[in-house]
């Protein structure tokens, strides 16, 4: 499994960590997580030095998380601080295997960094949280597909008319102008004259005879953003943060972001069950093609509209190999959507 080092990702949401250990996989590492007495959490490889069992099986004492098997207790920074057995006149053994990880929680997310080095930067920002006017709401869903294809669906807009029928797009294509644009470690496409979607979900949401400003991106290591705006007082943000678990299993955070002159009683619950049906329907379309990788391989054949999928994979791909920046560049494509 091919790993970004140097990047935070979510382990888990805020909510999910109480008063017991938690264990995640997070980037093929499997971590214990857990809070102290003043709510900050914490995060260890999941392996007790004594004999290897999972921390995660056990509790919470004085702040340290304990072994279920014989006690050995550890504070948030992997120190050896109590074993309940030790016979009298004993010192604590030195302990060498243990490994603490950063973490911060933040936006109602469990962000762990990941790298060999302390970190050098802040965790991703969901845009507009807690801004006045603006409504977020977070959807964790799992997929069984390789990280790069998942990001590459989130942002795709030709498998919509197939995946999606009637909810974002008729099958009536028009030729639309786009911008791609690379810079630092992102890529944005701007969709400089596309009509506005006649799907149920526009329909409903967003006004009539109103030009529709699109823009699809993607981050490094492992975030997409889909923007969509019909005035100042109509926009809709779907932002996504995948985190592997292990090979084939993504673990993808989505915050639904809206700005609307509507009540968010009434947008709350329709939003969760739009949006809850369009992911399952990715869901399904990409374990199909995550059991067709494991048989296949990665044979790909591309077109023009396919925008974002090779920059995502030159990305990641250069990221990878700790290489510098790709070279920025911008450029104008006419596809049919």
């Amino acid at each position: 499994m091919d790993t970004i080092k140097g990047y935070w990702y979510i382990a888990a949401a805020g909510s999910e960590l109480k008063a017991t250990p938690i264990r995640r996989k997070v980037e093929g590492e499997s971590l214990v997580l857990w809070r102290d007495k003043g709510g900050d959490p914490h995060a260890l490889r999941d392996r007790c030095a004594h004999r290897g069992m999972a921390l995660s099986a056990g509790k919470v004492v004085d702040d340290c998380v304990q072994c279920p098997y014989h006690g050995y207790t550890y504070d948030g920074q992997g120190r050896l601080k109590g074993i309940p057995s030790l016979c009298s006149g004993e010192r604590l053994p030195r302990v060498q295997s243990m490994k603490s990880l950063p973490v911060i929680e933040q936006q109602e997310q469990l962000w762990v960094w990941i790298g060999e080095q302390e970190p050098t930067r802040k965790p991703f920002e969901f845009p507009h949280y807690g801004e006045e006017g603006w409504t977020t709401f977070f959807m964790q869903t799992r997929f069984h597909a390789p990280v790069d294809m998942c990001l590459e669906n989130f942002l795709d807009v030709p498998h919509t008319i197939f995946v999606h029928p009637g909810l974002f797009r008729n099958e009536d294509q028009d030729t639309v102008q786009t911008r791609v644009t690379r810079s630092g470690e992102s890529v944005v496409v701007t969709f400089l004259d596309e009509k506005p979607m006649e799907g149920i979900g526009p329909r409903l949401v967003f006004p009539k005879g109103v030009k529709q400003k699109h823009t699809d991106r993607f981050i490094l290591p492992s975030i997409s953003r889909v923007d969509y705006e019909y005035g100042t007082d109509h926009q809709f943000l779907i932002v996504s943060q995948c985190t592997q678990r292990e090979e084939f299993v993504v673990d993808v955070t989505t915050a639904i972001i809206w700005k609307l002159p509507l009540p968010t009683l009434i947008t709350k619950p329709f939003l969760k069950w739009y949006c809850r049906k369009v992911i399952q329907q990715d869901v399904d379309i990409l374990e199909i093609q995550g059991a067709q990788m494991k048989e296949f391989g990665r044979n790909f054949t591309h077109t023009k509209v396919d925008l974002l999928g090779r920059h995502i994979h030159a990305l990641r791909r250069n990221a990878l190999k700790g290489s510098r920046k790709l070279k920025d560049m911008s450029q104008e494509v006419s596809i049919r959507i």
